[in-house]
């Protein structure tokens, strides 16, 4: 089909920038903190020392006595590297064969056609902005031997068209780790709250629902999702399996200031104004230089509404890197309000993306391809005239200063 050199010019001029501008035209987060902070991992894990709280040995003084010498609090959190995206791609060699242009590559829109960049795009996305579990939703009633599952979710009043697809294979655990179904594909997405599995079968009230082969008994490098902007921005611990490690192996009862701002209503929702964002930005202000709030799209929409109606900033955008958003000025600055389809029901997330870092196993090259022993891509498929290549992106979100970012809860949105 090809020789190894015009193989891996296809795939390191050609199908590796399709695959990144993709990706960064779906993900926000995938964009903006690659471009703003990523880092190198030597190994599967970093352990890094931060300071968690500083000497208090300063004040003033009625004598010529020093105040009592303290050390500053340190602390040690763990960054491990997660299997965060694995993917395979399939080619029809006639396809391949006669899109090839005078012995080099194939037009990449061939690839795009296909689909599989916006699943890996819209596969980020929600690990960005997930809390580190990998439960993608929860199963709303009891199932036995039916294909119709009813799910529910407690970041989403409508999470399955919004988080599944057909084609997608899932696997359902009880919250104890007893899988109840194991590598089953949706046939279907039947409404907001519906799924058609492929085959009958039995599940619990409540059980957990994941993507095949994610989920993790217990944190640790290579199993499970990465971490996300919900797994950060909370004042607890995230949920299982950081549970009963805490973020970054740092638990808030160990470490109180390992915890960011929250700001909720005690589930009761509240109209979204300028002084309950202002007050959100006060917490931080000591802290951070917020840099973008990520809010859903239709808290966006109510904000946009308040500017036309003041008629002081109309029709006015302000951009976050390549993103357009609304602005919120904030002492003389403006900072952008951007909305991001993941991003849970009735939040707005304030953050210091200088405060993010991705960690990956090589900083700028986000894409892995599997190699064969004499370093050819494509593998063919026995039998068939048909190639594939398989590839990988290793890496994880993390922070070294989690107070620095904030949460508002329980905006109240509009019902359509």
């Amino acid at each position: 089909m090809f020789d190894i050199i015009t193989e891996q010019k296809l795939f390191n001029e050609y199908i590796d920038p399709a695959v990144v501008v993709e990706l960064n035209r779906i993900s926000k987060m995938n964009d903006r903190i690659e471009k703003v902070s990523s880092a190198t991992l030597g190994g599967e894990l970093a352990k890094i020392k931060m300071l968690m709280a500083g000497s208090q040995s300063v004040r003033a003084a009625n004598s010529s006595a020093y105040p009592t010498a303290q050390q500053s609090t340190p602390a040690y959190s763990i960054i491990r590297l997660k299997r965060a995206i694995m993917f395979s791609m399939q080619f029809d060699g006639f396809a391949m064969e006669s899109a090839a242009k005078g012995g080099a590559a194939m037009d990449p829109v061939e690839f795009e056609k296909k689909g599989l960049f916006l699943t890996m795009g819209n596969k980020l996305s929600r690990q960005y902005t997930g809390d580190g579990s990998g439960v993608i939703a929860l199963c709303n009633g009891n199932g036995s031997t039916s294909p119709t599952l009813t799910i529910k979710s407690i970041y989403f009043a409508k999470p399955a068209k919004l988080l599944f697809k057909p084609g997608q294979v899932i696997d359902i655990y009880q919250p104890g780790g007893t899988q109840e179904v194991n590598s089953v594909a949706i046939l279907s997405v039947d409404s907001d709250t519906q799924l058609t599995l492929a085959s009958n079968q039995t599940w619990t009230d409540n059980s957990l629902i994941y993507d095949e082969d994610v989920r993790a008994a217990s944190e640790a490098s290579g199993t499970g999702e990465m971490m996300g902007l919900e797994g950060i921005i909370r004042d607890t611990d995230p949920p299982a399996p950081n549970a009963s490690a805490g973020l970054q192996a740092l638990l808030v009862a160990g470490y109180p200031e390992w915890k960011a701002v929250s700001l909720s209503n005690g589930g009761v929702k509240r109209e979204i104004t300028e002084d309950l964002i202002t007050s959100l930005l006060d917490e931080l202000d000591d802290i951070s230089q917020v840099s973008v709030m990520l809010t859903t799209n239709k808290v966006r929409r109510v904000w946009a509404s308040r500017l036309a109606a003041y008629k002081t900033i109309s029709n006015q955008k302000v951009l976050w890197g390549g993103w357009s958003g609304l602005p919120f000025i904030y002492d003389g600055r403006e900072i952008p309000i951007v909305p991001d389809k993941y991003v849970p029901d009735g939040y707005l997330w304030a953050i210091d993306e200088s405060l993010l870092k991705i960690y990956t196993t090589t900083a700028g090259k986000e894409i892995t391809w599997e190699k064969a022993r004499d370093g050819s891509i494509l593998q063919k498929v026995s039998g068939k005239n048909e190639y594939v290549a398989e590839g990988h992106m290793y890496r994880n979100l993390g922070t070294g200063l989690r107070k620095g970012f904030g949460v508002l809860k329980d905006i109240q949105e509009p019902t359509s």
